[in-house]
């Protein structure tokens, strides 16, 4: 009731300020009364669907901020917890780096240790092919140096002895050989 007593207050205004052009301003009046009628009525009737509709649009608002709000919420916590994983994954990162350094410096070390003794053994086996290589060396030696010894007695025996005596130097030779 309130709003139709503004409209016809507004009315009666225009009215008198519309009366002072004429015919034109009465046109402008009724156009001004029919508009207010029109709304009047739809208010009247549809004032109910109109609040509803605007009541749920605002609910619907609020909640779709309410929403937006939690999922900014949610995204920050993601984030938050995007970075500690992060962190952490940088703190396991450079934890395999140092341990990979320090296990291939280990394995450097154990390979040079190896090696070494490799050479060692190496070198340990050279010096006892060497000295077996010079013990048959000698040995050969010997045994030419005991032939040439042997014929050269052989010589001396056949021009300073007859073959009896000979034949007892050489046998007494042959023992002492043996032996």
């Amino acid at each position: 009731m309130r709003y139709i007593s503004y409209i016809l207050m507004f009315g009666f205004a225009f009215s008198s300020f519309a009366s002072e052009g004429g015919e034109g301003g009465n046109i402008l009046l009724w156009k001004a009364v029919n508009t207010a009628i029109l709304l009047g009525i739809i208010y009247y009737f549809g004032g109910k669907y109109i609040k509803r509709f605007l009541e749920g649009r605002r609910q619907s608002v609020a909640s779709m901020v309410e929403e937006a709000q939690k999922a900014k919420e949610d995204s920050i916590k993601a984030l938050e917890e995007a970075k500690r994983k992060l962190e952490e994954a940088n703190y396991k990162l450079q934890e395999g780096i140092k341990i990979s350094q320090e296990t291939a410096k280990l394995e450097r070390e154990h390979a040079l240790k190896q090696a070494n003794e490799i050479a060692e053994r190496i070198k340990k086996q050279a010096q006892e092919n060497i000295a077996i290589e010079i013990r048959k060396a000698e040995a050969v030696l010997k045994k030419y140096a005991a032939e040439r010894a042997l014929e050269v007695a052989q010589l001396l025996v056949k021009e300073k002895a007859n073959p009896k005596t000979t034949e007892k130097l050489l046998q007494n030779s042959l023992k002492k050989l043996e032996a």
